[in-house]
């Protein structure tokens, strides 16, 4: 009840969230989803490479898929964090997908196997995507700050892939390592992988 209703709060007044990150020379604007994004969030769904659709989307409708996550906001356990250019609210350069839930049979259940107990109050499910225009440029480093300072405001400490990450995705492997993260283990094909926070 009370992510429901700091996530509430939020969505009234998504200011908190709000961050500038400068990206390959650009400055970007970093804050909470809002209704008025649903057009945005179709068309940054719709442009991703088929690579990324795999590795992040999947083959959800990307209208449906938008209007849900616009559906959501405020509601549920979720989240979610976007970055553009300033004044440029209708092109979408990344999205952070966040939950504060950990549902039996995903991540909990996982780790458990693994032999990690992960504390539902203090655990929290992330996973970024990048516009494939701003893949390799360093946006999805600058957008961690901004997704580890959203995820403290909830009290969390500890923060574990969403679904974890494709055992063949290297590059995304590696770059979570760079940052902080370390491999916990790997069910069908899916490597977990989790931080804590400082």
């Amino acid at each position: 009840m009370i992510v429901l209703n700091h996530l509430a709060g939020l969505a009234a007044d998504p200011s908190p969230l709000r961050r500038e990150v400068v990206v390959d020379g650009v400055p970007l604007v970093v804050r909470g989803l809002c209704a008025e994004d649903a057009t945005a969030l179709t068309a940054f769904l719709a442009g991703l490479s088929c690579d990324s659709r795999r590795f992040w989307h999947g083959d959800a409708d990307d209208t449906e898929e938008a209007a849900g996550w616009i559906e959501a906001i405020g509601r549920y356990d979720k989240l979610r964090l976007v970055a553009h250019e300033p004044g440029r609210e209708d092109r979408l350069a990344g999205v952070v997908d966040l939950s504060f839930s950990l549902p039996e049979g995903f991540e909990i259940t996982r780790y458990a196997a693994y032999g990690i107990e992960l504390d539902e109050e203090r655990t929290a499910r992330f996973g970024p995507c990048v516009a494939n225009e701003w893949q390799g440029r360093g946006l999805a480093a600058a957008l961690l700050p901004p997704a580890w300072d959203a995820i403290r405001l909830f009290g969390r400490e500890r923060v574990v892939l969403f679904g974890g990450v494709h055992a063949g995705n290297h590059r995304a492997r590696r770059f979570y390592a760079r940052h902080g993260f370390v491999e916990t283990g790997e069910v069908d094909g899916t490597v977990d992988m989790m931080r804590d926070l400082p």
